[in-house]
């Protein structure tokens, strides 16, 4: 009996010897809570990334035989966002033959002279700090204006609102493969009437480390515009259209058209230029139900429904066009479109002739900036008026951005706080002595997007208009976290 009481005692001494443990640890983790702060989630979309390599293309197209010789110059640069880590940014061509295009240190810009492809590669910090932008420069004949856009990062689906397919309405795809094997890719499209069957539009194949032009006028002939999905079936590409409009045989505008942010219930189309005599608004509808499709601008004083242009009806695996209203016509703004089926779409503006040819400059759709947004291009010889920064909020909250101008020698030269209300647009002229770059600060969360605008006049056969969207740093690096689709709509 007494055993079996000295080992009741026993346990019960081990049971609380336990316990006391086991309390002592939970006060333990308590403390650490308490001086280190609860456990990071396990996914957060605004980590910094880990370290690696990003690549992006720089394409260019060839010259109309007979024409003048483009201009063309690659801006690329490499944002100051983590000066304690090393990196480099290089250029080189599509079979890896280096370049003189090179930056060592974050902060700084570079510029070059190409004729041919140019791949951008960031390794280390700068792979996701970096960007790039193409412009091109033609004086006169049928190619003359101004075209520009930014480097862009392969995938494997792109999409092209509202392309030409006619003899004044000149549309060329250029697919780039920077891959050591062979892409295939598939393209649909989406004509004014419904989908479009064309031969050769099934298994086209780019070579590795290859760029292939693609036609459109020589696979449709349409009246319309045609939207076009390009969709890589094997490998990834780079997608980019040169679009160059006709008078006759008079040069009526050039640009490069960039893809549009996927299908989306509600889709934001930046930055259209206030100098802008005329503004063609498309919507591209790839599902197979009608679209009725809601029409916003965001101007300085919020946002409107345009007259005349308020609302459109999209039949299905269609493309629609509406004019804008010349009430427009001064004022920089954003698009918005909200939509019962996914959409997408682009505005095709046209410059003031003052005396001269008029050009194009095409906005695509676009998603929200995440944290820093950047144009590796700002100010430029090339453009010899200042261009203009223009950046819209198309959330439901007012948002505080800031925005800061940079030399390509790592001087800041300007710097400057903007405060959206929801549903606005916000402009300021960017001017320099000196080739520089811009760089936008967002808040998480928010619905911020922007371009720049670059004009020429005076000595030109045409009124030289492009536009250069603002793109986030590194998207390429990694997946971009779920977006609201920016809280509103029709």
């Amino acid at each position: 009996m007494p055993d079996l009481q000295l080992r009741g005692l026993t346990n019960r001494g081990r049971r609380a010897v336990t316990l006391g443990a086991a309390l002592a640890g939970v006060l333990l983790l308590l403390a650490a809570g308490m001086l280190f702060g609860p456990e990071a989630p396990r996914f957060n979309a605004n980590r910094a990334p880990l370290v690696g390599r990003t690549t992006t293309i720089c394409t260019t197209s060839d010259t109309t035989k007979g024409e003048p010789v483009e201009k063309a110059e690659v801006s690329a640069v490499a944002v100051q966002e983590a000066p304690d880590r090393p990196g480099l940014l290089t250029g080189s061509t599509l079979d890896s033959n280096p370049t003189g295009l090179k930056i060592t240190q974050q902060g700084k810009g570079a510029q070059l002279g190409v004729t041919a492809p140019l791949v951008v590669a960031g390794d280390g910090a700068m792979a996701t700090t970096s960007s790039a932008v193409i412009v091109g420069d033609v004086d006169k004949g049928q190619d003359a204006g101004l075209k520009a856009a930014p480097c862009l990062a392969p995938a494997t689906l792109h999409w092209f609102s509202g392309l030409g397919a006619t003899d004044e309405d000149v549309t060329n795809l250029i697919l780039t493969n920077p891959d050591d094997a062979q892409a295939q890719v598939d393209l649909r499209l989406y004509g004014p009437t419904g989908r479009m069957a064309a031969q050769g539009t099934a298994g086209l194949v780019i070579g590795a480390h290859k760029s292939r032009p693609v036609s459109l006028g020589r696979l449709v002939q349409a009246d319309g515009p045609v939207s076009v999905a390009v969709q890589a079936t094997q490998g990834r590409v780079t997608a980019v259209a040169k679009r160059t409009h006709l008078d006759q045989t008079k040069p009526a505008g050039v640009d490069w058209q960039v893809p549009s942010a996927s299908p989306s219930p509600v889709v934001v189309i930046p930055g259209i230029p206030a100098d802008a005599a005329r503004r063609q608004l498309v919507v591209t509808n790839p599902s197979k139900s009608r679209a009725i499709v809601g029409v916003q601008v965001l101007g300085f004083q919020g946002a409107y429904e345009p007259s005349g242009a308020n609302s459109i009806d999209v039949p299905p695996e269609s493309t629609a066009t509406v004019n804008l209203p010349d009430a427009l016509v001064g004022e920089a703004a954003s698009i918005k479109l909200s939509s019962d089926v996914p959409v997408t779409g682009a505005v095709i503006s046209t410059s003031e002739p003052r005396g001269t040819g008029a050009d194009i400059a095409i906005q695509s759709a676009a998603v929200p900036l995440m944290g820093t947004g950047v144009s590796a291009l700002a100010t430029s010889d090339i453009a010899n008026t200042p261009s203009e920064l223009v950046v819209s909020n198309a959330g439901e909250a007012d948002a505080q951005v800031t925005f800061e101008l940079f030399s390509y020698a790592g001087v800041r030269l300007r710097t400057a706080d903007m405060v959206l209300g929801a549903n606005t647009t916000a402009s300021r002229r960017l001017s320099s002595q000196e080739q520089s770059y811009v760089v936008v600060k967002v808040p998480d969360g928010s619905s911020i997007i922007g371009d720049v605008v670059l004009t020429q006049s005076g000595r030109r056969e045409v009124a030289g208009l492009a536009t250069i969207p603002l793109s986030s740093l590194d998207l390429a690096s990694r997946a971009p976290a779920t977006r609201p689709d920016y809280s509103v709509g029709r």
